[in-house]
């Protein structure tokens, strides 16, 4: 039985660095029966913590099919990511969740895809691209583009590949080309010529700081998306996952129970800061 105010135990199956200061962590409950039951909708985040040094909301990267164990993409960033990066395989860790609402996948049958991620953005989308391409019949189209710093820095190189290869339009950029990168240069927004998407039934899935998320927005709307077509997954520091603490209210929503995921119709009625 899962209590929202109780963290119940996992083993950690599995670490893989996917850049310098971030971890992908595979973890089963110590419970095989809570674990066959687990189930989570794309978008949802769960409260990770270390024993000893606290709990922190992490999305969920790894496929909704793919129940057996869960995956945590973490970015080494503050005390608790910093304790949980020197775990190994083995180690114990607590969860708590799932928790917040999720990106509509439902809703978005038939209609082309077009997924926006900047920096560890690309993370909680992850499981949003793993569910369209596990029913890619389904839907149309489908684009995912990633913006970052600079080329060590791109998560899931070879699964951006592979996606690619699956018919995806992949399109990478980064700020800070080195001599190898031959990619995009720039801002993420500046991929979004490049995409050939019908505004009319397109449907967009966003994750990354507040600042790509607001010009995102704006150039989207540009091209003839209107804000019900735009989704954005927000990142804000949520302590108790169930709407108790406040730490995480935007005006008068709470991000851990009205979120992560809101509408772009909602978004302009919130105070959002950008980063």
């Amino acid at each position: 039985m899962i209590i929202p105010e109780k963290p119940n135990v996992a083993e950690i199956l599995s670490v893989s660095q996917d850049t310098s200061d971030t971890k992908t962590f595979e973890v089963e409950f110590s419970d095989k029966n809570l674990q066959k039951k687990f189930k989570f909708r794309p978008g949802q985040f769960m409260m990770v913590s270390v024993f000893g040094f606290g709990e922190i909301p992490i999305s969920i990267s790894s496929s909704p099919y793919k129940t057996n164990s869960i995956n945590f993409t973490i970015v080494n960033v503050g005390n608790v990511t910093n304790a949980l990066h020197k775990l190994k395989k083995g180690n114990k860790i607590g969860l708590r969740g799932p928790f917040g609402n999720s990106f509509p996948l439902q809703k978005f049958r038939k209609k082309n895809i077009l997924f926006v991620s900047g920096g560890c953005g690309l993370a909680p989308l992850r499981s949003a691209i793993y569910a369209v391409r596990e029913k890619k019949s389904e839907f149309g189209k489908v684009s995912v583009l990633f913006g970052c710093k600079a080329p060590e820095n791109v998560l899931f190189d070879e699964e951006l590949k592979q996606w690619q290869k699956e018919d995806f339009q992949v399109l990478s950029t980064v700020d800070n080309p080195n001599k190898t990168w031959k990619g995009n240069v720039g801002l993420v927004t500046a991929l979004f010529k490049h995409v050939e998407l019908p505004s009319k039934n397109t449907v967009v899935m966003m994750c990354g700081p507040s600042v790509m998320i607001h010009f995102s927005l704006i150039e989207l709307r540009k091209k003839g998306f209107k804000d019900e077509q735009m989704f954005a997954s927000l990142e804000r520091l949520m302590q108790c996952g169930v709407g108790y603490c406040s730490h995480c209210n935007i005006g008068n929503k709470y991000t851990c129970i009205d979120g992560p995921v809101f509408n772009a119709k909602d978004l302009n009625k919130l105070p959002v800061k950008e980063d």
